[in-house]
């Protein structure tokens, strides 16, 4: 008789579940805004990685090279996220003349007050600074910000790499 066994892997970043939960944070910070997805990548890319945009905080996700590619493979799973936090009616989708955006449902923040991990007190925290700071910019504006600073985000990597003789 044969044994069959079965791998499973453990991922510890970026899942569907934590992306969830940090696309729920996002949405609960903007209080009643909704915002498209490609909003959401943004700012979730600004939220694990404040330490680009403010060197007074401390990064909650390492600095790796070249982490700015982030922003273009993240569309499926914050994608899944979302619709996961949707499945357990914490988002609720809006359609419209602007596309189809996302918003917290108003329980939403008292879902979050439940969690009292050290990494979601310090995500709730860099939340509120990411909403202060990037509120008001219209999504192109947001996009231009992001497009003038991508080169620099990860590049520090970049300079050790020619020292090393990698590139």
């Amino acid at each position: 008789m044969k044994t069959l066994t079965v791998s499973r892997e453990t991922y510890l970043f970026n899942t569907p579940l934590e992306i969830g939960l940090r696309c729920l944070v996002i949405l609960t910070g903007l209080k009643d805004k909704a915002i498209d997805i490609q909003r959401i990548i943004y700012l979730d890319y600004l939220l694990v990685h404040y330490g680009d945009v403010d060197s007074d905080f401390e990064s909650l996700h390492p600095s790796t090279p070249f982490r700015t590619g982030e922003i273009l493979v993240k569309r499926n799973l914050v994608s899944q996220g979302l619709h996961l936090m949707i499945s357990k009616r914490l988002i609720t989708i809006e359609y419209g003349a602007d596309g189809i955006l996302y918003k917290a449902m108003p329980y939403s923040a008292s879902f979050l007050q439940h969690f009292e991990s050290n990494y979601m007190l310090q995500l709730l925290r860099i939340n509120e600074n990411l909403t202060e700071r990037f509120f008001s910019y219209s999504d192109k504006e947001l996009k231009d910000y992001i497009m003038k600073n991508i080169d620099r985000w990860g590049g520090e990597f970049t300079k050790e790499a020619f020292i090393r003789g990698d590139v």
